[in-house]
């Protein structure tokens, strides 16, 4: 019993010193990706509102509705 009980010091010896710096790099990977995300999503907000300020001044459903009804008048 006690090889086992020397093995299993030996090994939390070395892994658990490892596993904290492993979990350390995890939690600065993670806090990148985080502020990665905070850019992506105000570019893409960004985007999105130029996009629609440019189908606004296209005004693509006055134009159709006016076609309509002149196509409508005519017939």
């Amino acid at each position: 019993m006690r090889v086992i009980e020397d093995v299993r010091q030996i090994l939390q010896d070395f892994l658990a010193p490892e596993l904290r710096e492993i979990r350390g790099q995890f939690a600065a990977i993670d806090k990148r990706l985080d502020a990665m995300e905070e850019v992506n999503r105000i570019r893409f907000e960004g985007t999105t509102r130029r996009l629609e300020q440019i189908q606004q001044s296209f005004a693509f459903d006055k134009r159709i509705s006016t076609l309509e009804a002149g196509k409508q008048r005519s017939t």
